[in-house]
């Protein structure tokens, strides 16, 4: 019995002693599965690192990327264009150029006053050919490499063609008569008198419409037409104001108007006899502009002589009315 029970205990020692080498062997067979797996991974993971692209730069990193480098980066810039000619580098800058369609590319952006100014400027070609129409200005579009649709801008057509011609000259005068004044003053060239200045400055200004002569009358009329008047009337003002200027009016008081307004209709008249002379050089247009600035001046000082007048006559009762009173001793004292 004693023989049997020590029997049973040495197999449960057996069966304990296996199951310990068993659990004991157990973690190092994981243990070498996991690291062949870790070995095996290594690669995998190197080579996923290598294959990882480079993030894309910020928006603040691409801008200072594009902007210009100076001293050696700039210099390595260039070496590396000259070493590679096929790279091609963008212009960070955005392209403001323009083309027609005749192919030319401006360098600056062209705004659609300046393309409008152009448009008119080469339609003023036509104008002794079509007049003052809209015909004119598709034709001045069509020598620019644009469309003969592009008359279509201006709103108010013919009208449009007229008021630019109008105040290009009045610009052309402004420029001829600062550098006669710049002149006057470095002591190149005498000093006109106001009315040889005033009978020279519009002379200047009308011969500016000999060109378009004929066709003139048609333009006058568009000016006067309602949608139009408060522009000819700016342009008119502009004009007569510059003359003056230029002419040394630095009046402030009531004459300041009165010689802006004879100028004016001075100028209106003259304009009038103009298109209906036919002398040659018309030589009766400035004999008439002569004689009514001749008036104009002698109005000036005739008014002159009557203000001057005036002063002494009041001055004269002022002092007859004194002497009355010594006389009839109203301002003896009591």
């Amino acid at each position: 019995m004693a023989a049997l029970i020590r029997s049973l205990r040495a197999v449960r020692s057996l069966r304990g002693l296996g199951s310990a080498v068993v659990v004991k062997t157990c973690p190092a067979s994981q243990y070498s599965g996991l690291r062949r797996g870790f070995h095996r991974a290594v690669p995998l993971a190197t080579d996923s690192k290598s294959d990882q692209t480079v993030p894309p730069p910020s928006h603040h990193e691409h801008y200072q990327a594009q902007e210009p480098r100076q001293g050696s980066s700039t210099f390595s810039t260039e070496q590396a264009s000259a070493s590679d000619p096929g790279t091609q580098h963008e212009d960070p800058w955005p392209n403001t150029s323009y083309q027609d369609q005749s192919g030319e590319q401006a360098e600056d952006y062209e705004t659609e006053d300046q393309l409008q100014a152009r448009i008119l400027t080469a339609a003023l070609e036509f104008v002794p050919q079509h007049g003052w129409t809209v015909e004119a200005i598709a034709a001045g579009a069509e020598t620019l490499g644009l469309s003969a649709a592009s008359a279509g801008m201006f709103d108010n057509g013919a009208g449009d063609l007229v008021l630019h011609f109008v105040g290009q000259c009045n610009v052309q005068l402004t420029e001829i008569l600062a550098e006669e004044h710049n002149q006057v003053q470095l002591g190149q060239a005498e000093k006109k008198k106001t009315a040889d200045f005033l009978r020279h400055a519009v002379e200047t200004r009308l011969r500016m419409l000999i060109p378009y002569i004929d066709t003139w009358p048609q333009a006058m009329s568009l000016l006067l037409l309602p949608h139009n008047i408060p522009e000819s009337l700016k342009h008119l003002s502009t004009l007569v104001d510059d003359i003056w200027y230029y002419a040394g009016d630095r009046s402030t008081d009531m004459s300041w108007y009165t010689r802006r307004a004879a100028l004016t209709g001075i100028y209106n008249t003259t304009e009038l006899v103009m298109v209906q002379d036919s002398s040659a050089d018309f030589e009766e247009t400035w004999a008439f502009l002569d004689n009514r600035i001749r008036d104009v001046v002698n109005m000036a000082n005739t008014a002159k002589q009557v203000q001057a007048t005036g002063e002494a006559v009041v001055q004269g009762l002022m002092g007859a009315a004194v002497t009355l009173k010594n006389i009839t001793g109203v301002n003896q004292r009591r």
